[in-house]
């Protein structure tokens, strides 16, 4: 499938964990797990089988553990497998035809977040390809990217050396072709409202003044996309 040819780069090694800034491997932070409950709230997590593809530093798998998922993991940065061993989170190799085959239909929900634009655009059909055959029938893929079908997508999508791609819906709706997953959604990724009544405030301020932003961007070129600089597309296995 080629998923692990980010791993052979100088840049995707121990020290990008470091430059990532993940504290401890399993910690999940209050505003990240408020995050999680925002962005999950459709979809199953409690007493269902959960695939994290790329779960870097392990915040969601403990969230969705947390929640009363069965877990599992694949990653492409040894060092991260290592520690994921060491916790007792199963590894699944999504690149190996032969194990996605041992787990077919296994899965009611898939997560990859800030992984899809660290894959090279040839080789994102293979990962589709395993996500299609992991997934029980009308289980959902929950994808998060930067939005390059938005200028303020630049900055996450060129914040990273490792951002191979440069991805939008209409492309995922060519690599999707003839496959079993659908499009259901594709929307700006969820942004909390917060606990405490100034960070309540503040995010209710700037999403009023993007909302009307946004309005006035799509009514002046005439097109109905999410802008955010972050967006989720979900999946679903007709």
């Amino acid at each position: 499938m080629g998923c692990y040819a980010v791993q052979s780069s100088k840049f995707y090694s121990e020290s990008y964990i470091d430059w990532k800034g993940w504290g401890e491997f399993l910690s999940c932070t209050a505003a990240e797990a408020e995050y999680f409950a925002a962005e999950f709230r459709s979809e199953k997590i409690a007493d269902g089988d959960v695939l994290e593809i790329g779960f870097g530093s392990g915040a969601f798998l403990k969230w969705a553990k947390d929640n009363g998922a069965r877990v599992f993991g694949y990653e492409v940065n040894e060092a991260l497998c290592d520690t994921a061993e060491r916790n007792a989170i199963a590894l699944i190799d999504i690149s190996s035809p032969d194990i996605v085959n041992q787990h077919i239909a296994m899965f009611d929900t898939i997560v990859a977040l800030d992984v899809m634009e660290h894959i090279p655009i040839d080789d994102i059909p293979g990962v589709l390809s395993s996500i299609e055959k992991l997934l029980r029938r009308g289980g959902a893929a929950i994808l998060r990217f930067p939005n390059a079908q938005s200028p303020f997508g630049l900055a996450p999508q060129h914040g990273d050396v490792t951002h191979l791609t440069a991805l939008s819906r209409g492309k995922f709706e060519q690599l999707l072709a003839g496959t079993a997953l659908k499009i259901t959604a594709y929307r700006n990724a969820r942004i909390p409202i917060g606990r405490s009544v100034p960070i309540v405030l503040v995010r209710l301020a700037r999403r009023t003044l993007r909302n009307l932003i946004s309005s006035l961007m799509s009514f002046a070129y005439a097109h109905n996309l999410p802008l955010d600089p972050v967006v989720v597309l979900v999946l679903r296995k007709s």
